[in-house]
């Protein structure tokens, strides 16, 4: 569903983001009744629009090297932008790969700033869902933000494609071990993050593929859609 075009990028949300949007504020009334209902849906929102400048940082760090980005798409695991392309120069990718942890860290310190001035526990919950936001899209584990700083930065010692390789490696690790964890910690989080990225590390290898028989053969490839597989991804966890 599209509700907006910030930057002449659309913005979409997905149909289950609502049902989650709805199940989180239906809590919080069942906790605290209306104050409660209130208090979560303030709270979700904040955290929402914190997933949508994360992305819009990608998408903006990815025009800046002539790069653009078909849409946003906010998922009840985070939001996903499908940046049309990824650059094959290691340095531009880091830039626009931490471009949004940079956001969540600056949203961050503007809500602390906020809550220094008025007090609202909100506020505070705000600050530490971008913290916990920023950092955990740091993991390595590709094609999470800090996975493409990974590749990025191995790029430059063995080459994009058989970085590539190794963090899909890396990546398929954490994938297992989240889906793993999400057992003994009853995280449904982290089982929609480990299976997320399973299916993420799959499109990403068919693109590695793609690419590899294009510059071989000089054909494209004609099962590549080019949509996703370059995409940024920002992953909520939520333990």
């Amino acid at each position: 569903m599209h509700i907006a075009s910030p930057f002449q990028i659309p913005l979409r949300l997905h149909w289950s983001f609502l049902g989650l949007y709805a199940g989180i504020v239906g809590y919080g009334a069942w906790l605290h009744g209306l104050t409660g209902a209130l208090a979560f849906g303030a709270f979700a929102l904040g955290a929402f629009a914190s997933v949508v400048l994360h992305e819009l940082g990608h998408a903006l760090a990815a025009r800046r090297y002539g790069i653009g980005t078909n849409h946003i798409t906010l998922y009840p695991w985070g939001g996903v932008a499908a940046i049309e392309g990824m650059p094959e120069d290691p340095d531009q990718e880091i830039v626009i790969a931490l471009a949004g942890p940079a956001v969540n860290f600056a949203l961050a310190g503007i809500g602390g700033w906020a809550w220094l001035l008025f007090g609202q526990q909100v506020l505070m919950a705000f600050v530490g869902a971008n913290l916990v936001m920023g950092v955990f899209n740091l993991i390595p584990a590709f094609p999470m933000d800090g996975g493409r700083v990974l590749r990025s930065v191995l790029a430059k010692w063995m080459g994009w494609d058989e970085a590539s390789r190794v963090s899909l490696k890396i990546g398929r690790v954490f994938a297992w071990l989240f889906l793993a964890l999400s057992l003994p910690l009853k995280s449904p989080s982290l089982l929609l993050v480990g299976g997320f990225l399973h299916v993420a590390l799959n499109a990403e290898r068919a693109q590695l593929v793609a690419r590899y028989w294009e510059r071989t053969t000089g054909n494209p490839a004609w099962w590549r859609d080019g949509e996703g597989a370059s995409g940024s991804t920002c992953l909520v966890p939520r333990v």
